[in-house]
């Protein structure tokens, strides 16, 4: 397995590795969920980018309130993967000529909303026109420490932030079942903050669990021994579907759709006072494995021979044209390793 790498990876390297990194960025591409840029001896600024455009298309997102909402959650959760205080955003906006007034209000609703509860604000941005709506956004924030993708080492305890799968549970709802649920992830803010402080790692699932891991493997060149059944680490709304409708708990682990939970490695010396400190605040991260020294090789206590590269690759290849195959081919994959 050690010669597995992401696809999508490879994909962005062949368009980034022509522009020039700036003297003062701290992260190299992949390293980190935002990009670091040395601001003064004191603090780092953080920026990241992110646009909701294939879930609009595809009809995983139809109500204006959670486009809105999600605009705003899918940057700042960058943010929270880096330990940072949001600052505020930029807003990139394409609305269709045809919008009428209630569906902008509810947009606007849903990025006035998320702001607030996130305690930042759209400092600026761009409106355009366009066919269908687009909408993306650029946040900005401070951190003190530099807390990316790498660092992590061979022992050190693997963390979730929370139960895992939810995001894979909504499109399932919204594509196999066509039933209409809600779906309004928080990014975890307060808690990044507190792992800057502790994390030798961390990334966020805003692609599903095994995508996150793979993307800490590969960069660190490490592999996870998860120690707790996959289904100990499922949302309700998984556990639920996967009664319902006969499925494989892993299933729900692939994304490409996640939860924007945090996927976190602490050094096992410090893992005691951070569930203190975790504990104080009213939060309760879940211990679901080690960092192992087997380079790109994920194991589990199910006892499932998974290759979570193929399973994260799964989504791009060419052949895979709707969600409906998607999950096809997840189930024939099911089959094929429990011969």
């Amino acid at each position: 397995m050690s010669n597995n790498k992401i696809i999508e990876n490879e994909n962005i390297k062949l368009i980034a590795d022509a522009f020039n990194r700036a003297p003062l960025q701290l992260n190299a591409i992949f390293e980190c969920d935002a990009e670091l840029i040395r601001f003064d001896n004191d603090k780092i600024l953080a920026m990241t980018y992110d646009a909701i455009v294939e879930e609009i298309e595809q009809g995983l997102y139809t109500d204006n309130y959670q486009i809105g909402w999600m605009a705003v959650t899918i940057s700042v959760s960058d943010l929270a993967a880096v330990g940072a205080k949001t600052l505020g955003l930029l807003l990139d906006l394409k609305i269709p000529n045809e919008i009428d007034a209630l569906s902008l209000e509810n947009l606007q609703k849903g990025i006035n909303d998320a702001c607030k509860f996130y305690g930042c604000h759209i400092l600026g941005g761009d409106t355009n026109t366009n066919s269908i709506l687009q909408i993306g956004t650029t946040a900005l924030g401070f951190c003190e420490n530099k807390l990316m993708r790498t660092g992590m080492q061979t022992s050190d305890v693997l963390y979730v932030s929370g139960k895992m799968g939810l995001g894979s549970s909504y499109a399932y709802s919204r594509f196999i079942d066509g039933a209409e649920t809600e779906y309004l992830p928080k990014a975890k803010i307060k808690e990044g903050q507190l792992l800057s402080e502790f994390a030798s790692s961390c990334i966020d699932t805003s692609d599903g669990l095994f995508p996150a891991i793979c993307q800490l493997m590969e960069i660190n060149n490490l592999g996870f021994n998860l120690k707790i059944p996959l289904k100990n680490l499922l949302h309700d709304t998984c556990l639920k579907i996967s009664e319902e409708k006969q499925l494989p708990h892993w299933i729900f682990l692939c994304g490409p759709h996640g939860e924007y939970e945090l996927v976190f490695t602490i050094p096992e010396d410090k893992s005691k006072a951070f569930e203190n400190e975790a504990k104080n605040m009213n939060w309760k991260p879940i211990k679901i494995g080690e960092v192992s020294n087997k380079a790109k090789v994920l194991t589990n206590a199910d006892g499932l021979l998974l290759n979570v590269f193929e399973t994260t690759n799964l989504y791009q290849k060419k052949h895979i044209n709707s969600p409906e195959q998607y999950m096809l081919e997840l189930l024939k994959l099911d089959k094929e390793i429990r011969l």
